[in-house]
This record gives C-alpha cells, sequence and structure tokens, in this order.
C-alpha cells in the first residue's frame, strides 16, 4: 500500500485522475531493489506484492504494478511506457463534472479499460486472489454510523471565504500573504488542505478561533462518554483515528482537545485516554496495547500510519471513531480492517 506512487512518464498531463507523476523516492528505492534481483535472474521474478485493493486510486496503478514485477513482458509486448500501455488498454474520454467550487466544468480523463480479456489474462498470470471466505477470517458484522453534523457558523464564513479563494486565488482573502508562483499552480490543493482542517475544526486553521459546543470535537466527545459508560462494566474499549491534528506536546491539537473535554465535562480520568504518539519505543507501545487488551485504558487515539495496522489491541473493542475522512484510498483500507477487527 506504501510503494504505489511510482513514477512514470506521459504526455497526457492535463489528464485529471493520473495521480503524481514524478512519484516518490520510496517506490522508487522499490523499483531499484527489484530490478537488481531481476536482472541477477534474468526473469521477471524476486518480489512477491500483498494487497487488499491492487487498485485504489488510478488506472495508473495497474500499469505501475506491471513495471515492477513484468518489466521484460512489457519489453516484449513493446510497451515501454505508460502511453503505450493506456493506448493499448484504456479510453479516454471528456464529460463535465462539479469542482471545488460547484462549478461544471470539462474533464478529462481515462474513464473505461478496453481489450479487458487480454489485460485480465496479463494480469492473472502474476495473480493469485483469496477472499474472508476462503481464508477462513473471522470478523464481526461492522455497523456503520455516519454523523452529520452541520457547519458552525465560524465554519460557514470560512467555507465562502475559501470559495472565493478558489475562484480568485487571492490568498488575502484567507488571511495569508499573496501566492507565490510555486503555490499559484497548487492553487487547488491549498484550498482542499484548508477545507480538510476547517472541516475537523476552525482552531486547526488558527488557534485563536473560539471553542464551539456544536463542533466535531465535542461531538466526538459526547460519543465517546456515551461508548464508555455504556460498556463500563465490560471496560470496553474506543479508537479514535485522525490523521490530521495529531499530538504534539505543547501544542494545540484535536486529540489533546477531546482528552481535555471527556477529563472535565464527562469526568473521565485521564490515565484512561492515551495517544499512540507517546509511545516513543517499542516496549511502551506493546504496554499500551496490552492495557488496551485489559481494559485499564479505554480511549487510544491515533493516525493511520501508527495506529491503522500491526495494531492487536481490539480485544474489548467496542467502537472506532473517524475524525476525517481518510485521505489516501489506502488509509481507508488499513482503517476498514482495523474497524472490521473491532467491530
Amino acid at each position: 500500500q506504501c510503494f504505489k506512487n511510482l513514477m512514470f512518464n506521459t504526455r497526457h498531463d492535463r489528464v485529471a485522475g493520473l495521480g503524481n507523476s514524478e512519484g516518490s523516492q520510496r517506490s522508487l528505492n522499490l523499483l531499484y531493489a527489484i530490478r537488481t534481483i531481476q536482472e541477477r535472474t534474468g526473469r521477471d521474478l524476486g518480489a512477491t506484492f500483498l494487497s487488499g485493493t491492487t487498485i485504489s486510486n488510478s488506472l495508473t496503478e495497474l500499469y505501475l504494478l506491471f513495471k515492477y514485477l513484468r518489466p521484460k513482458e512489457l519489453e516484449r509486448q513493446e510497451i515501454r511506457c505508460f502511453d503505450a500501455w493506456a493506448a493499448i488498454f484504456a479510453k479516454k474520454t471528456t464529460d463535465y463534472e462539479f469542482n471545488v467550487t460547484n462549478s461544471i466544468v470539462a474533464k478529462e480523463r481515462f474513464r473505461y479499460f478496453i481489450k479487458v480479456p487480454e489485460l485480465a489474462a496479463f494480469y492473472n498470470e502474476i495473480t493469485d486472489y483469496r477472499t474472508a471466505q476462503d481464508v477462513g477470517v473471522d470478523r464481526p458484522e461492522k455497523n456503520e454510523i455516519l454523523h452529520n453534523i452541520p457547519p458552525t457558523p465560524q465554519q460557514e464564513e470560512f467555507i465562502q471565504k475559501l470559495m472565493e479563494f478558489a475562484k480568485s486565488g487571492d490568498a488575502t482573502i484567507l488571511g495569508r500573504a499573496p501566492l507565490s508562483d510555486t503555490e499559484e499552480k497548487a492553487k487547488m490543493l491549498i484550498a482542499t488542505d484548508y477545507a480538510r482542517k476547517m472541516a475537523l475544526d476552525m482552531r486547526m486553521i488558527d488557534p485563536n478561533y473560539a471553542d464551539d459546543p456544536n463542533n466535531k470535537a465535542s461531538h466526538c466527545a459526547k460519543m465517546i462518554a456515551q461508548y464508555y459508560h455504556k460498556y463500563d462494566a465490560q471496560k470496553g474499549t474506543q479508537f479514535v483515528f485522525s490523521d490530521l491534528g495529531t499530538y504534539k506536546p505543547g501544542e494545540w491539537n484535536i486529540y489533546s482537545e477531546i482528552k481535555r473535554k471527556l477529563v472535565e465535562d464527562y469526568g473521565i480520568l485521564p490515565h484512561e485516554i492515551r495517544f499512540i504518539q507517546e509511545c516513543k519505543t517499542e516496549r511502551s507501545r506493546k504496554a499500551v496495547i496490552q492495557a488496551m487488551n485489559d481494559g485499564d485504558v479505554r480511549v487510544l487515539f491515533g493516525s493511520t500510519s501508527m495506529l491503522g495496522t500491526g495494531v492487536n489491541a481490539q480485544r474489548r473493542a467496542v467502537a472506532v471513531h473517524e475524525l476525517e475522512c481518510p485521505w489516501r484510498p489506502s488509509d481507508l483500507e488499513q482503517r476498514e480492517g482495523r474497524a472490521i477487527r473491532a467491530g
């Protein structure tokens, strides 16, 4: 899940949904490692990938899978770049979509696979799959509840400013310096980043904003307290996920704010609430996980990267709270796994 952002070359630089063609250094390092093994053997062998969702974000991920694992076969078929692969297996169309400012714009995307039987045969040469039923995974039914929290007056006001910024590019509307030439090209990414922070809590943008009794932190604290008291006899535990506003000592953050509300407003003991970021060593991390399974720690906060996988602390879990939508599909997959295991 962490190596899908591999570099690729394309002339379709104005086509939406292809991802970042520059890729990441981590993915490039993996490519070099696999190529070294493949050059030693002279065959398309040497690596095994495991994933719950092979394609989670864009069709480029399928091409990059072949680039990792089938370089010689791609060369034999004279497919030497993404554009050559897309010309054979993908179809590009233009359609109208809503943008972030709620305006209708024409977007060019690769929307369809073509020559599917040939593509499927190529894919199946290197792929095997197992369902949860095949491997006998015992998973409880997930009871998902979506909470519709109306925006606070401060959020409604900021939404209007954000829409004006997205249209005009005038960063002074948001109380920041004018955009540089580099920032101008990333205007919509800046708008999206502000929108994520604003949706979580206005104090993510400026700590001087006031606390609102109807904000997400207050609502989340209320729900945590309800589950805490409902399952108090069983020492029921809860996970709280947020990749924004993670715990940092001495700084305002959403983790500490919710903990403050739980302690001051609902009487939950401070030592029963922990942040995974506090665990600086593997020993302290294992101690917190054990304390969750024993019911001594009742609420554990963390991000997807630190709490999403490899944390078997669900023995007494009764709820998993998501403070924000997962930013990457791989995040969603990791958190879904955590939620399913926790029930």
